[in-house]
């Protein structure tokens, strides 16, 4: 993009608001979807980062890389642990947990986490 305008153009193109949708119901993200839709879908900005997280986490080293992406969209994963979220959240939290991949379970620990 060659201006502030040209690109907030490209950025509110369809076909990207059509790919953020699908990082909330396709993949890794879809399956935790599958499991706790009231989680997922209370904060569809944490979706794509999420998927990351998970992808890093499988593929590039476990935890200490989940971590970095983590702490990469803090402000993203804030909604899942705030106090309006939590609650819908804590089962994905710990299923997840099951799996070895631990996600902060407040935004206390998500802040500690990533200090």
């Amino acid at each position: 993009p060659e201006s502030a305008e040209e690109l907030h153009s490209i950025c509110q193109a369809p076909e990207l608001a059509q790919v953020e949708g699908n990082a909330c119901s396709d993949g890794l993200v879809g399956k935790a979807r599958a499991f706790a839709p009231t989680c997922i879908d209370a904060c569809p900005q944490a979706c794509e980062p999420l998927n990351l997280a998970l992808n890093a986490y499988l593929t590039k080293g476990g935890q200490p890389a989940a971590k970095k992406v983590i702490c990469q969209y803090e402000s993203a994963f804030e909604c899942n642990v705030g106090p309006q979220n939590i609650e819908k959240c804590l089962p994905l939290i710990a299923k997840v947990k099951g799996y070895g991949f631990r996600f902060p379970e407040s935004a206390e620990e998500l802040r500690s986490t990533c200090q």
